[in-house]
């Protein structure tokens, strides 16, 4: 009876979009027919569930890891603007971007990111603009981070938090002195550089 209404096109499409779609929806359809109709539905939202996971901790990317270099723009933009110098960029500035939700499924992977900076920096920014969460087990991942950083003598700074992820990043404890807050990754530097003071 349900052959004939089943969209079987649209069926066929979905199996080729993603292995993981595909899972989704094979393991609904046979639990419907060979077992249940409410344990196809728990097991379907569940797998669901994890798909969105795993896809939320694939899309967060973290860039970064050189010194830091100013970035390159139109000689013809800002008539006062003096020319470039490359003697001036600070080799002991390092500046990290993290991009996308920071939870528990993107933690381990940034963590890997985090801990291979080598020698540690005078000065570490680390640009939350672009994360619009961050749950605890990815903000205690930054607290112990940031707080081994602190211990090396970096001066820290988080820059470009929203308040919802900052409210979460203070309740882990990343607080001054081991950390500052400041709006932008330009305001960190501005910082480091009126005498010297974090």
């Amino acid at each position: 009876v349900a052959w004939n209404m089943a969209e079987k096109q649209a069926f066929a499409s979905l199996v080729r979009a993603s292995w993981g779609d595909a899972a989704v929806l094979l393991a609904t359809f046979f639990l419907t027919i060979f077992a249940d109709l409410t344990l196809a539905i728990a097991v379907g939202v569940t797998l669901g569930a994890f798909l969105f996971l795993h896809r939320m901790a694939e899309s967060v990317e973290i860039a970064g890891g050189g010194r830091l270099i100013a970035t390159d723009t139109a000689d013809t933009t800002g008539a006062n603007r003096e020319a470039y110098d490359p003697t001036a960029v600070d080799q002991q500035i390092v500046v990290y971007r993290i991009t996308g939700a920071f939870f528990f499924g993107a933690t381990a992977s940034i963590s890997s990111v985090l801990d291979r900076i080598g020698q540690s920096p005078r000065v570490f920014v680390l640009d939350l603009t672009e994360v619009p969460l961050i749950d605890s087990t990815g903000a205690n991942a930054l607290e112990s981070f940031a707080l081994k950083l602190h211990r090396a003598g970096t001066h820290v700074y988080l820059a470009g938090a929203s308040k919802p992820v900052r409210r979460t990043l203070l309740r882990a404890g990343l607080r001054k002195p081991h950390v500052r807050y400041v709006a932008t990754v330009e305001d960190a530097l501005a910082r480091r550089r009126q005498k010297g003071t974090p």
